[in-house]
């Protein structure tokens, strides 16, 4: 990380993730000149922060340093303003340019402050923290032995982080679990695996984006190729699953969303705009717009969330739900709508502040509010006993039936191997995932009005 720079910082940073990241140009000495030395503190408050020092270092039962005195202050300074404001000393700001790599050792989960406790936004996809069954809501209590009580982020993570391969127990308290649950695992190198992608059913396609970090623009479009190679060219729908997606990069996200859509007369309800920020500080306010060409025009989407969709997820499926380009699925999202800034104060400190908020192209807040799906779809789990109900499925179905014996009757035609194959796959998406499998419903019916 450069000195002389400030970052724009997007998606819930002081977690295990990366965050968003979006050059200005104010240097250090240029922000003070503009902004601090504007308001300086009075000497009377200077005193009072020496006079409290010195008493410590005078009277505390240990000694304590000058530096970790004053890191704390400015740590509680900053973290009282919002849950997503912090000081980074310099251990903070490495552990910054390593989540950004899109490669850490630790669990993989992005967490926020609430109420003094760890609230568990998204666990990412097969890390170890996403194995062991940590859900999005999940509230962090304890880390082993050490009890969480009103601890920054940042603090929590150098606890969480550690060498691969070691254990690490994190007791969490569950809505409608009576009592804490113990979750343990091992700590791992995380490679984040942004994108995957398959056929669910003959002219289906799905991908499930991880987070919006590193080259996602590309591999979407290699993705949604081999979709389109696998059906033929006759994609008959597509499934964009954010679901448990916490964020990412901002321009990735806005990337990803002109995919599909095209500047044309539709989006120009809207000025052709993806997302904006708007802020104090004119460097704040930031405006991405859709180019032309869309990757599957014509074709039906639906883009699936959940509380665990965070930041940069929200302002995918609010941008392309403005448009109507897709139909929302799943549940409400979590409702990360602020935009942190990174300015350098010295060469191994910075402060992250909330500097913005961002808003979809039709000029809603998502702060705190998150994304109404169109379609709400609660994460249900559905009994494998009574999984007929959810197919077509009458008594010709079954084997040794009693034929008709009306000589006008239709034909039947042996059933298709391929047929019984697909149907029973699709039987068992709605027991593995009730969400994914709405979806495709919602899609097939799509399908059948239009033709």
């Amino acid at each position: 990380m450069r000195q002389f720079k400030s970052w724009i910082l997007f998606s819930v940073c002081a977690a295990l993730l990366a965050v968003a990241v979006l050059g200005f140009s104010l240097t250090t000495q240029e922000f003070e000149k503009k902004y601090i030395n504007k308001n300086n503190v009075s000497s009377d408050e200077l005193l009072e922060l020496n006079n409290t020092i010195k008493a410590i270092q005078k009277y505390y039962i240990t000694d304590v340093s000058t530096q970790k005195l004053m890191d704390n202050a400015l740590r509680g300074m900053v973290s009282q303003l919002d849950p997503h404001s912090d000081f980074l000393d310099k251990r903070a700001m490495d552990e910054l340019n390593t989540t950004v790599s899109g490669e850490f050792a630790g669990i993989g989960v992005e967490l926020t402050i609430e109420r003094g406790m760890l609230r568990v936004i998204s666990p990412i996809a097969d890390s170890p923290a996403a194995r062991a069954g940590i859900k999005p809501g999940d509230l962090i209590v304890k880390i082993d032995d050490k009890i969480i009580q009103d601890m920054t982020v940042s603090n929590a993570i150098n606890y969480i982080k550690g060498t691969p391969g070691t254990e690490i127990t994190l007791t969490i308290i569950r809505k409608d679990e009576q009592k804490p649950l113990k979750l343990t695992m091992k700590r791992e190198i995380v490679k984040i695996q942004s994108v995957k992608s398959k056929m669910l059913a003959p002219g289906y396609g799905y991908i499930r984006l991880a987070i919006f970090q590193g080259p996602v623009e590309n591999k979407m479009k290699e993705a949604i190729t081999k979709l389109k190679q696998e059906s033929n060219g006759e994609l008959k729908g597509f499934i964009l699953d954010l679901r448990n997606n916490p964020g990412g990069l901002l321009d990735v996200s806005a990337d990803v969303v002109d995919l599909f859509l095209d500047k044309n007369e539709k989006t120009n309800q809207y000025h052709h705009l993806i997302v904006y920020t708007k802020g104090r500080m004119p460097s704040s306010n930031i405006r991405f717009y859709a180019k032309p060409g869309d990757i599957i025009p014509n074709v039906p989407m639906v883009v699936l969330i959940n509380g665990g969709s965070a930041s940069a997820s929200e302002i995918a499926a609010g941008a392309l739900q403005d448009y109507k380009r897709v139909i929302v699925m799943g549940t409400r999202s979590f409702g990360k709508g602020s935009v942190q800034t990174v300015i350098p104060i010295t060469k191994n400190s910075a402060l992250k502040l909330t500097t913005a908020l961002y808003y979809t192209p039709a000029g809603r807040e998502i702060q705190a509010r998150g994304i109404e799906p169109d379609v709400i779809i609660p994460d249900l789990t559905v009994d494998p006993k009574k999984i007929t109900g959810l197919i077509d499925f009458d008594e010709a179905n079954y084997d040794r039936h009693i034929l008709n014996s009306d000589p006008n009757k239709i034909e039947q035609k042996p059933r298709d191997v391929d047929a019984q194959s697909q149907e029973k796959s699709i039987s068992q998406l709605a027991v593995d995932d009730y969400q994914l499998y709405e979806a495709l419903m919602m899609l097939k019916g799509l399908h059948a009005i239009e033709r």
